[in-house]
């Protein structure tokens, strides 16, 4: 009962002085909203990182050819090769015994229609192994396989969303598109999987990906190695890099990216911003403990007839001292859930005007509240300590 008197007398404290509570609590609203937004902005940035590295496989490694380097040796006048080539691929695959399978592509930009759609897009050629090294299925229809990429079938598989642009949401399986004034009759469409959307598919080693290519461009764009045991991984990275790189007259026309260096890198990343995040918010509601420890007590001074009166007429100590020490958390509670409602509001207007993606974490929004607390408590235990020790007849006393 005691605590609900002590609270009841607290909220009829503050809402005496509505604007002095107000201000007394904005260093704890700015807090509290800037670390659920930024802790909102971290966690999205860290989903999406993290769902590109799951995209890419945290057992493969990725062989990406860089043309670019191949001109600027050109241009200097030095011998370069045609880029990556499957003699290159047929010799990794054998010597590096860690090397499960592995997965061709040719990428190349096509004007892609079909009765509801026109667009220049991506177009990936694939090996029949693509599948099953990124673990992809058929949501629809099937996924093409050897035979197909043999007899050289004109068959194509997309994204789910992809589908549904070109065929408006229609059985688009065993329809035809055209890819660059060809026609390829769609097999099948992927199940969803994040990342793998929006692509366009074809057997690999087509004649549409080899027409009007750029100068220094190789006849493969990427290799997907799969390694099936993780703790080789960059053991196998390493031994790729030498061998491309022999290979090539020492020219680093590669690019070698392995997703379990990426994942390690990213956690690495998040626990440094982590840490700024929390410097950031211990010091912002530090400031904001400060400004309700000085307004405690300004207020103690201002309310010592009142604690002497209460004194007198049988106020324990603890009574004047939980009052005020209630008083500095009740501020602090407020100021805690104003800012988490501002954080929340803040994280939605950064989502509309920026279009970053964000995640509202749960975890911080309850620490952030409990810490706001806890400041109330110990920023607003001297002013309640220094009020319950007034000696009752100088504060009778005090005008």
């Amino acid at each position: 009962m005691k605590m609900i008197k002590y609270f009841s007398m607290s909220r009829k404290s503050l809402f005496e002085h509505k604007l002095r509570s107000f201000l007394t609590m904005l260093g704890i609203i700015f807090g509290v909203s800037a670390v659920i937004s930024m802790m909102s902005i971290g966690e999205g940035a860290k989903r999406e990182a993290l769902a590109e590295i799951q995209k890419l496989g945290i057992n493969n490694i990725y062989l990406v050819d860089k043309k670019e380097e191949r001109k600027n040796a050109f241009d200097s006048g030095s011998y370069v090769g045609s880029g990556i080539t499957m003699q290159d691929i047929n010799y990794i695959s054998s010597q590096a015994d860690r090397i499960e399978s592995w997965a061709v592509i040719k990428e190349k930009e096509c004007y892609v229609q079909s009765e509801y759609y026109n667009n220049m897009i991506k177009v990936s050629g694939v090996s029949s192994r693509y599948w099953s090294v990124l673990e992809l299925e058929a949501g629809l229809g099937r996924l093409f396989g050897e035979l197909d990429i043999q007899k050289r079938h004109k068959v194509c598989v997309c994204g789910p969303e992809l589908y549904k642009k070109i065929f408006r949401g229609g059985r688009g399986k065993g329809l035809n598109i055209r890819i660059n004034n060809n026609y390829y009759q769609v097999a099948g469409v992927l199940a969803h999987k994040p990342g793998f959307t929006e692509e366009l598919f074809i057997p690999v080693h087509n004649q549409l990906l080899y027409e009007n290519i750029e100068p220094f461009s190789s006849a493969v764009s990427k290799v997907i190695f799969y390694i099936k045991e993780l703790k080789y991984v960059s053991t196998a990275a390493a031994f790729i890099r030498q061998a491309v790189k022999r290979r090539h007259n020492n020219i680093e026309d590669f690019n070698l990216i392995v997703p379990e260096s990426l994942l390690k890198q990213s956690e690495r990343t998040k626990n440094i911003f982590n840490i700024v995040m929390i410097l950031i918010t211990g010091i912002s509601l530090i400031v904001g403990g400060i400004g309700i420890m000085n307004i405690m007590l300004a207020s103690v001074l201002e309310r010592t007839k009142e604690i002497g009166i209460r004194r007198a007429i049988g106020a324990t100590r603890r009574d004047i001292r939980m009052q005020f020490l209630i008083e500095a958390v009740m501020l602090c509670m407020a100021g805690g859930l104003t800012g988490i409602i501002l954080g929340i509001a803040l994280t939605r207007l950064i989502v509309i005007f920026t279009g970053w993606i964000t995640h509202l974490s749960l975890i911080a929004v309850a620490v952030s509240f409990s810490i706001s607390v806890l400041i109330g408590m110990i920023f607003g235990y001297y002013p309640a300590k220094n009020a319950s020790e007034l000696n009752p007849i100088d504060a009778l006393r005090y005008e």
